[in-house]
């Protein structure tokens, strides 16, 4: 494969929490797909055959989905309209296959996996490692699920994760217990596909943060 110029972005496929293979971003337009005509050919069968379209867009690029079967995930949430991409962004096509976003070839070596949880927002969909969980999570444990795993490894206060689960309810009847309970009943729940991996952790006097596997 062709070395990237300097500046030059790429998409990098990785598998195992190693990178498996890189195509340098030097087109106005490129497609992602299973079929031998895309720019970028990935040969798997959850992949449909036109499956996104990442174009340069300024001193930008912009991926979108091209209604593929099985969806486009950006940092494990499901969209369906164009996103610009940022350093390190994680790209899922299919369960087990996920892409890199880096800004240059510089920064190739900086990113890593975070592959394991993919949320469909309209749907309210949840897969872990590729497995979708049933039955769906409830309301709340879902909106507590997206609203953690919409930025990973930050600490959420209580109130702030009070705000997101119970938005039309005022927060002083909300007890601790409650976002206890949610909160062990969130994780039980994501424990029937991935034993023994906690997702959320307590971070005593402050909050709550989510983890990937």
């Amino acid at each position: 494969m062709d070395q990237a110029a300097l500046g030059e972005a790429l998409l990098v496929l990785v598998g195992e929490n190693e990178p498996r293979q890189h195509w340098v971003l030097n087109r106005d337009t490129m497609t992602i797909g299973r079929l031998s005509t895309n720019d970028i050919v990935i040969n798997d069968r959850w992949i449909s055959r036109r499956h996104a379209r990442i174009r340069r867009d300024g001193m930008h690029y912009v991926i979108q989905d091209l209604e593929s079967k099985n969806g486009l995930f950006v940092n494990g949430k499901r969209v369906t309209g164009p996103v610009v991409l940022q350093d390190g962004d994680q790209i899922q096509i299919a369960p087990r296959l996920q892409l890199a976003f880096v800004d240059s070839e510089e920064t190739a070596p900086v990113f890593q996996l975070q592959q394991g949880v993919m949320i469909d927002e309209q749907t309210r969909q949840v897969w872990i490692q590729g497995i979708e969980l049933q039955p769906p999570l409830s309301t709340r444990q879902f909106a507590l699920l997206s609203a953690l795993a919409d930025a990973p490894e930050r600490v959420f206060s209580r109130d702030e994760l009070i705000g997101a689960v119970w938005p039309d309810e005022d927060p002083a009847g909300i007890s601790d217990e409650a976002v206890n309970s949610l909160v062990r009943r969130l994780r039980k729940r994501l424990q029937e596909i991935e034993p023994g991996a906690r997702f959320i952790l307590a971070v005593r006097g402050h909050g709550f943060r989510f983890r990937y596997p």
